[in-house]
């Protein structure tokens, strides 16, 4: 599959029914994840989007992933 960039990644995450909310700036596009996303989603995720292993991190409980914005 062709690499989803900015508008289209970004409409795929916001429709994304375990993405909570997106967070869009200059360099990188933010994802707050919902806590009914489950680690075994991830490898669909990186299919339907085409990118490669985005950073995902955690913060008080809550878990986010970054994409590079292009």
């Amino acid at each position: 599959m062709k690499k989803l960039t900015n508008k289209r990644l970004i409409s795929y995450l916001v429709d994304h029914k375990h993405i909570d909310m997106v967070s869009v700036s200059k360099t990188q596009i933010v994802c707050t994840v919902s806590s009914k996303f489950k680690p075994d989603e991830v490898p669909q995720l990186l299919a339907d989007t085409g990118q490669s292993m985005p950073r995902m991190t955690s913060s008080e409980g809550v878990n986010y992933i970054v994409f590079p914005r292009y």
